[in-house]
């Protein structure tokens, strides 16, 4: 398909959209757009202000031959490009909606006005007379209308309408940026990264390391009001975190709290809103809400976890200070669900702004009475993420429409501010998950060598090998929509196996080894949507039906001689992993496992469960045998921070998932007995778990490249 109507770069808004190149570019950056988006913005850019049929674009994306459920194809191409542009259906910039009639650009193009398609009506002619009788009444109003129009723009503050958007750091991923905030006055960017804590003059790119004890090490949080002492969090081996206080000029840094992080000073500098308990390996969640004076004392609690296992993010104060924001996440079913909300500390009265499942943690309440808040792709799998702001007003209440700031790709972590609200800084992340092939040691305790196996940047997810071993089954959406894949470990490309507009994760093999399972979940935020286990041959075809239910996240099944096969759903805060047949799709009750939030893995023979309960200072996994439910406890010394859970091909042993509170992360053999070997360890968090081949040579383990750094925004 093409757009030979278009013969050169067409300009809307901040957008150019490029016919000969096939991009979209959005002040100059490049826009993730997928084909059939693209093609619907290229149709409508043909004829704008003219309406489109919907059966237009069908014979324009999907010729006669093409077998394709349109209206739901159509529909998804349409809302992948309003994403793009950053407008919805309710509130149109760009595209306006006819019902069951088709659609019409309504923005101006290249310079013209919009809906210029359009015919104008003339206006009914009036008579002579009419117009002499009242021409002296029009000039008046005239007149007035104009003198207001001239004293409004003479009261309006000079204000130039592009916003301004440039990078302040450029940190490799061996490095990457972990904290930063913008000085009260703009001026400065105070930032950590695996190094230290640095102060970069932002006009000139100046930049020095803030003197710190050789112990210490930190995550810049806030700015104190006078300028010259930073709020930081404390992170260090085997001790919770701590707030502190550190003069940009040397000295020793002075201890505010301990069992607290994220924090965020009030606008007049006297109260410190700050978090305890955290509960998230990645430091963005935790428990509860808590506020205390600056200098440490006076400490109240302000919100705790949810009884249904929600969490808390990094809390920001109202302009004058009697309120306090920040976002609730709910991991309940898979599916969750976030909001914002609004807390009077003082009363500890807790209000909910607005919700959206797409909300990332990153919030900023600026001095004007707006509210900046990130919103991430729907879809986990894409980093693409954009920044909003909200007018409120002074008792926290939503006074108008949310405007898009800006978009992109990578996941926005945390927002800053200067005092004046002139200048917001955003940390964006950017992490791309590959597979390694490592090769074992005959006794299983280190590897001889390991190689990348994915040579993209998509995100790549391993989760089982082939019979024979010599291929392994990933999901991955490099195509722009979900797929499972299968990729010899000789060969550099992969061969699609299923695909679907639903997600598409957890691709393992049944006992026999002759099919692939797989779970396939809807786009939905509603928690009781139903999830599927499909089931394929091993070397691709027709899918089947195994069983539905809600908040399906993981299926994994035993080898032969045993037909064990278990899955789990995500219930309130809560796990249950239930028994089925593979054939038939029944389950059996009740359910195998009932614990707290955690990842399991079924040993080979089937005969027991390997469960870690996630928690950021786990040391313990716990072993359940399948037959009587009997447990024990497993205790790794010295490797607080256990995170994903499977077993070595023979049953013997457990590849071990480890990360650390400076994002160290390890992979480890740990025998039954408790006894760890290191196979792999990197300075990143981006080794995650190994899965065996099945002749126990080989594993093949899940890595990433993440990437922070930092972007400064202005004129928004």
């Amino acid at each position: 398909m093409s757009v030979n109507s278009l013969s050169s770069i067409v300009r809307f808004g901040r957008f150019e959209l490029d016919p000969q190149t096939g991009e979209l570019r959005h002040a100059g950056q490049k826009v993730k757009l997928q084909e059939q988006p693209f093609q619907v913005l290229a149709t409508l850019l043909e004829h704008p202000g003219k309406i489109v049929t919907r059966e237009q674009l069908r014979s324009k994306l999907w010729p006669e031959d093409t077998f394709v459920d349109f209206d739901h194809s159509l529909n998804a191409a349409i809302k992948r490009l309003r994403d793009a542009l950053g407008e919805s259906a309710d509130a149109p910039v760009y595209i306006e909606t006819l019902a069951r009639r088709g659609y019409r650009f309504i923005a101006p193009v290249n310079g013209s006005s919009g809906l210029s398609g359009m015919a104008v009506a003339p206006a009914p002619e009036r008579s002579r007379s009419f117009f002499f009788a009242h021409r002296i009444a029009i000039t008046c109003i005239a007149l007035i209308v104009i003198a207001a129009l001239v004293w409004a723009v003479w009261r309006l503050p000079l204000r130039h309408t592009d916003i301004i958007e440039r990078k302040l750091t450029a940190n490799l991923s061996e490095n990457s940026v972990s904290s930063a905030a913008v000085s009260p006055d703009g001026k400065y960017l105070a930032y950590a990264d695996n190094t230290g804590v640095y102060l970069k003059l932002i006009g000139t790119g100046e930049t020095h390391r803030v003197p710190l004890p050789p112990d210490f090490s930190a995550r810049v949080d806030d700015w104190f009001p006078d300028g010259s002492h930073l709020l930081v969090t404390r992170q260090e081996p085997s001790r919770k975190a701590s707030l502190w206080s550190i003069s940009l000029f040397g000295g020793s840094p002075r201890q505010l709290a301990d069992d607290a992080s994220g924090a965020s000073l009030s606008p007049d500098g006297s109260h410190i809103a700050f978090r305890r308990g955290e509960s998230s390996f990645d430091g963005l969640w935790s428990q509860e809400e808590w506020v205390m004076r600056s200098d440490g004392t006076e400490v109240v609690k302000v919100a705790a976890a949810g009884s249904d296992g929600s969490v808390v993010g990094v809390p920001t104060w109202s302009p004058d200070g009697k309120s306090i924001a920040y976002n609730r996440r709910n991991w309940a079913n898979y599916l969750h669900t976030s909001s914002i909300e609004v807390n009077e500390w003082q009363k500890a009265s807790a209000q909910t702004l607005f919700s959206d499942s797409r909300l990332a943690p990153a919030l900023h309440w600026l001095r004007d009475g707006r509210l900046i808040y990130a919103l991430g792709d729907s879809k986990f799998e894409r980093q693409d993420s954009s920044l909003w702001v909200v007018p409120l007003q002074q008792f926290g209440k939503i006074s108008g429409h949310p405007n898009r700031i800006t978009g992109g790709s990578g996941w926005i972590l945390h927002v800053a501010g200067s005092a004046d609200g002139r200048v917001v800084t955003i940390l964006r992340g950017l992490w791309s998950p590959f597979v390694s092939i490592g090769t074992l040691a005959a006794d299983g305790t280190h590897l001889l060598a390991n190689r990348r196996l994915t040579l993209d940047e998509n995100a790549n997810v391993v989760w089982s090998w082939t019979p024979d071993s010599k291929a392994v089954l990933f999901d991955s959406d490099r195509n722009g929509t979900p797929e499972i894949f299968k990729q010899p470990i000789d060969q550099p490309l992969a061969e699609s196996l299923a695909s679907s507009v639903e997600r598409l994760r957890q691709a393992r093999v049944t006992p026999d080894g002759s099919e692939i399972l797989y779970i396939s979940t809807p786009k939905s935020t509603d928690p009781e949507t139903l999830s599927s286990i499909l089931a394929i041959p091993i070397g691709g075809g027709t899918p089947r039906l195994v069983l539905k239910d809600v908040g399906i996240w993981n299926v994994q099944c035993a080898r032969l001689p045993s037909t064990l096969c278990l899955y789990s759903i995500a219930k309130g805060n809560t796990t249950e992993t239930f028994r089925f047949d593979v054939r038939s799709g029944t389950r059996t009750a009740p359910p195998e496992i009932d614990a707290a939030d955690c990842n399991w893995s079924l040993s080979p023979d089937g005969s027991q469960l390997a469960i870690i309960v996630l928690s950021p200072e786990q040391e313990k996994i716990q072993l359940r045998a399948t037959s009587t439910g009997e447990t024990r406890d497993l205790v790794v010394k010295g490797w607080n921070g256990l995170r994903n859970v499977d077993w070595s091909a023979d049953g013997k042993s457990l590849l071990i998932g480890w990360h650390n509170y400076k994002w160290d992360s390890a992979l480890l053999n740990v025998t039954l007995e408790g006894r760890a070997s290191v196979l792999l360890r990197t300075r990143s968090p981006g080794v995650w778990y190994a899965i065996p081949s099945p002749d126990g040579r080989l594993l093949a383990i899940g890595e990433a490249i993440s990437t922070n750094n930092v972007w400064q925004i202005e004129n928004f």
